[in-house]
C-alpha cells in the first residue's frame, strides 16, 4: 500500500475497500508502519506517534480491532536505539522491533539494525513467508 519511498500506491477508494472489506477476511496482516498509520487514518483513527514499545504495540492492537486475527507489524520504518526508544538520528539506529499482536496478546520481535540500500521487495517477501 504505501512505498518504501512513501508514496502511497493504492487509490484512497481502494484502501477504504481492503480496510472494509478484506481486513475482516485476514488471518495474518504484515503492514509496516507507514501502511498501518494509512489504514487507522482512513478509520478516522487518531494518529498513533512511535516513541517506545508500547506505541508499536498500540499501533498493532489498533490494527486488529479493524479485522485481521494477527497482525505482524513491521517496524523497519521506525528503528531503535538499544535503550528501546525510537531513534531520533541515523547513528542511533540500532534495532528493529516487530510487533506480533494476536487473541492472547503481543509478542515483541527484536533484530539487529542493518544499514542497506537493497531493501525493496522485503515487506513482500516477509508476507509470503
Amino acid at each position: 500500500m504505501v512505498a518504501t519511498s512513501g508514496a502511497q500506491l493504492l487509490p484512497q477508494i481502494a484502501v477504504k475497500t481492503l480496510r472494509k472489506e478484506l481486513l475482516p477476511l485476514t488471518t495474518v496482516l504484515t503492514p509496516n508502519i507507514p501502511e498501518a498509520r494509512l489504514l487507522l487514518e482512513d478509520a478516522g483513527l487518531e494518529e498513533i506517534k512511535i516513541q517506545n514499545i508500547d506505541d508499536l504495540k498500540q499501533m498493532a492492537r489498533a490494527i486488529r480491532r479493524l479485522g485481521p486475527r494477527y497482525v505482524l507489524l513491521k517496524g523497519g520504518h521506525m528503528p531503535f536505539t538499544r535503550d528501546r526508544i525510537a531513534a531520533l538520528s541515523d547513528d542511533e539506529q540500532q534495532l528493529v522491533i516487530d510487533i506480533l499482536a494476536g487473541p492472547d496478546g503481543e509478542a515483541v520481535l527484536e533484530t539487529g539494525f542493518i544499514i542497506s540500500k537493497n531493501t525493496h521487495g522485503t515487506g513482500c517477501s516477509l508476507a509470503c513467508l
